[in-house]
């Protein structure tokens, strides 16, 4: 198995793409399917990658393996950002009030992000996720991810990244219930980042989704401590609403933590 993770244009390494939507990017993963050689494939995507799954989804259906998405950003024009963390909700406001402001806060939230997250002001912050996030951050090796993909989201400047969250905050140009490639949504619902809830809407309009849920986990925890549970069953055959066990398109996460997959992630 091959794990490919590609940052957005103008995200990490990527180049700028000025005005670009979601539509562009079955085109950008269909070019960089070409160059590695792969046919089919799965994908999946954790937070703000979660669009760029159901997109995949509606355009390249024939390509894909399967989908899973990981707490998965909503469509915010359709559903509002009521249910979203407050402080994605006041740059929000910030970016359709004070835009210029916005560029200043995404660099003063990199220079918190190098901090340590038993220090203030990260200790503060910390404070406001849910036991599980808390714990999960807390262990050696795991903040560092966090904060790597933060400062190197920031590395070409604000511009890229606002960019990237105007995708979110615009409309997305199709509808949800337009997608028949079955989705397997995975949310916590300790989550304060993204609220699970936002999961239960989305999964509700596509005809072949299915919906696990963790009562303990948050934005941070799930896909840490469930990695192996959401590749194995990425891996195995997408299901249908017709399979046994799935009528309602619900189930739950085995409350058992896996070390071995704690171990991997931390080092």
């Amino acid at each position: 198995m091959r794990l490919i993770c590609p940052d957005r244009p103008g995200i990490g390494l990527s180049d700028f793409q000025p005005g670009r939507t979601l539509f562009d990017w079955p085109e950008a993963l269909t070019q960089l399917a070409s160059h590695v050689g792969a046919d089919n494939y799965h994908v999946i995507g954790w937070s703000g990658g979660g669009p760029y799954v159901l997109v995949t989804a509606l355009m390249l259906p024939k390509r894909l393996l399967s989908a899973s998405i990981i707490c998965g950003a909503p469509p915010l024009k359709f559903l509002g950002d009521r249910e979203m963390f407050w402080l994605y909700r006041v740059m929000i406001q910030l970016r359709h009030y004070l835009p210029t402001v916005l560029g200043s806060v995404l660099r003063f939230g990199g220079l918190i992000a190098k901090g340590s997250p038993q220090k203030v002001p990260l200790r503060w912050l910390m404070k406001l996720l849910g036991q599980e996030d808390r714990r999960i951050l807390s262990l050696p090796g795991i903040y560092d991810v966090v904060r790597d993909a933060t400062l190197g989201a920031l590395d070409r400047g604000p511009r890229s990244v606002i960019a990237d969250a105007d995708i979110y905050l615009n409309e997305w140009g199709f509808e949800i219930s337009q997608i028949n490639f079955p989705i397997r949504f995975w949310h916590g619902k300790q989550d304060r980042n993204i609220a699970w809830s936002y999961t239960e809407r989305l999964a509700s309009l596509i005809p072949a989704a299915t919906s696990v849920w963790s009562e303990i986990d948050g934005h941070y925890s799930l896909p840490v401590t469930h990695a192996e549970q959401i590749i194995v069953a990425a891996l195995q055959k997408s299901p249908s609403p017709g399979d046994p066990g799935q009528q309602d398109g619900n189930t739950g996460i085995d409350g058992e933590l896996l070390a071995a997959v704690l171990r991997r992630q931390s080092r």
